[in-house]
């Protein structure tokens, strides 16, 4: 929470390129790439971003709408187990369809 706390930025346009950092970086960080077949999904979903840890599952905001099509996560309402942050789409359990991916992935690594 610090990193935003007491940051003044000189225009919108830094805020953003700021905030795309800091996603990037936890990405890179905290989540790790699989291909969304493992999750139970259509293989045309593509591969997501996954941290297994706190159960969320990111997507690139260019990906969305055919995780969206392809995986029935266009239910997943914003706010209800969705939410978007700079270039990127997150899901959490709150939502039973990604609860649901998160089961599957389990019984994969088994």
């Amino acid at each position: 929470m610090g990193f935003f706390t007491d940051t003044d930025f000189d225009s919108s346009l830094d805020m953003i390129d700021a905030v795309n950092e800091v996603v990037e970086r936890n990405i890179r960080n905290n989540f790790e790439q699989v291909s969304t077949d493992a999750l139970g999904l259509d293989i045309r979903c593509g591969r997501v971003f996954v941290d297994k840890a706190d159960q969320v599952i990111a997507v690139a905001n260019y990906n969305v709408r055919t995780i969206d099509y392809y995986g029935g996560f266009e239910y997943i309402k914003e706010g209800e187990g969705r939410v978007t942050v700079g270039d990127y789409t997150f899901f959490t359990t709150e939502s039973d369809r990604v609860q649901d991916c998160f089961d599957a992935l389990e019984s994969v690594d088994e």
